[in-house]
């Protein structure tokens, strides 16, 4: 009689292993987008922000796991119920640790372009339309802050409730490569304000 009985709570153990290793890997998300208010997932590695004021979509699905270089690739698109301009210093990538990693230059850009464009190229069969989470927008403008040739280069970029700017944003670990973890992504001017979780494993 005690044969049934220890397979049955073989059985519950195994149970309650399994659940418990499912919600050790549940946990963190559910407070990783606690402490990212605002925000959905769009896939593997695309998220939105929307509030009453701006909304943002980012994807990085090559650099999600191609990061060990020195350059990371993040696709964005943004648009605000107000205008606003945005600098290029307006957006900036939080590491984990806390260290912040600004939009380089142009001229830092070109100097480092034949790195840029191979991670370009190899990012090219994992672009996202981000354009499709915008529908209520008119017009569609380019950000230009960044040119890997002779192309015209902006220093800013204006949002509002008819105009949605897109593009790449590129930036350069200071070490030379990206370490695993959630990064943030933060767009920030005259008191609008997006935070984006950007997962690099």
């Amino acid at each position: 009689m005690s044969r049934p009985t220890t397979r049955t709570q073989w059985k519950i153990l195994v149970a309650l292993v399994v659940a418990g290793a499912l919600g050790m890997t549940a946990l963190p998300r559910a407070q990783e987008d606690n402490f990212f208010p605002d925000t959905k997932r769009r896939g593997r590695a695309a998220v939105e922000y929307k509030d009453k004021q701006i909304h943002v979509l980012a994807a990085y699905y090559y650099s999600q796991r191609n990061h060990d270089s020195r350059w990371l690739l993040i696709e964005a698109a943004v648009s605000t119920t107000e205008g606003v301009t945005f600098d290029r210093g307006n957006i900036r990538l939080v590491a984990p640790s806390g260290r912040e990693s600004a939009l380089p230059e142009q001229a830092r850009v070109l100097e480092d372009r034949v790195r840029i464009r191979t991670v370009v190229q190899n990012a090219s069969a994992s672009r996202h339309n981000l354009l499709t989470y915008f529908p209520q927008q008119t017009y569609e403008e380019p950000l230009q802050l960044f040119s890997l040739g002779s192309g015209a280069v902006l220093t800013n970029f204006v949002t509002d409730n008819n105009h949605v700017a897109f593009g790449d944003l590129f930036f350069e670990a200071p070490n030379g490569l990206w370490e695993d973890g959630t990064y943030s992504l933060v767009f920030e001017r005259d008191g609008v304000r997006a935070v984006l979780p950007i997962e690099l494993e």
